[in-house]
């Protein structure tokens, strides 16, 4: 594996997630991304698909606290934008598997976050709740519901 002396963060992090994670999970997730897309091999010419990253190298990385790590950590799995398995290729998924294990390996998972790849579907129509007109309220404006007036 060669050193890269950038790293290309894929474009799905600031369109798609940016606004949904918090600051350590942001911190966390560009470790993991360092650590796999950093590295390329110049043979293969392909990234680091694992990588080993110990706890203490994300506190040393982030400056988060070991806590801090671990939540963010548990809230990127559950956002299914990392994977953790141990030495025996067995990914984990609570906290409690994770903490076990002498080594974890990490891997990014955005590169097929697409709706095509996963085969969702788009969200059904929900059933809508129909208001009818009565004494309780009155439409007098342009802009829908002034005032819900309820009996005494």
């Amino acid at each position: 594996m060669s050193y890269i002396y950038r790293t290309n963060v894929p474009n799905t992090v600031f369109d798609t997630y940016l606004k949904d994670l918090g600051y350590a999970e942001l911190k966390v997730l560009l470790v993991v991304i360092r650590q796999t897309y950093g590295w390329k091999d110049t043979r293969t010419n392909s990234y680091k698909r694992w990588d080993w990253i110990s706890q203490q190298f994300f506190v040393k990385k982030t400056g988060l606290s070991q806590r801090a790590v671990s939540s963010a950590i548990a809230k990127l799995i559950e956002k299914q934008l990392i994977l953790v398995k141990n030495e025996h290729n067995k990914v984990l998924y609570r906290a409690s598997e994770r903490q076990r294990e002498a080594k974890l390996y990490f891997s990014c998972t955005l590169e097929t976050q697409s709706c095509e790849v996963k085969g969702t579907k788009p969200v059904k129509k929900l059933h809508t709740t129909i208001i009818k007109h009565t004494k309780m309220y009155c439409e007098g404006s342009s802009q829908g519901m002034k005032r819900i007036r309820f009996p005494k």
